[in-house]
């Protein structure tokens, strides 16, 4: 498996993963996370309410000595970050 990374994508033999890609890609090409993590963030509020929550989970990887920490809600991968440390 050939794999590269840049700012906020990863590229598995070919196939491009960035957010907006739904996360069954991401299952299929790195497997089940290291770590898994979750919470409730507000994403639409009226006044003082929030009206609208939505569960989002964080998931943790190593590969190929890279940590990866990929934000996931909704079934879409909303964010790629990695660092070597």
């Amino acid at each position: 498996m050939s794999t590269t990374s840049q700012a906020s994508s990863l590229r598995f033999d070919g196939v491009l993963i960035r957010e907006g890609s739904p996360a069954w890609l991401l299952l299929e090409h790195m497997g089940e996370p290291i770590q898994r993590s979750s919470r409730d963030a507000c994403v639409r509020r009226e006044r003082r309410d929030c009206v609208e929550w939505r569960t989002t989970e964080t998931w943790f990887y190593r590969h190929n000595d890279l940590n990866y920490t990929i934000k996931v809600g909704d079934g879409k991968i909303l964010k790629i970050e990695w660092s070597r440390f």
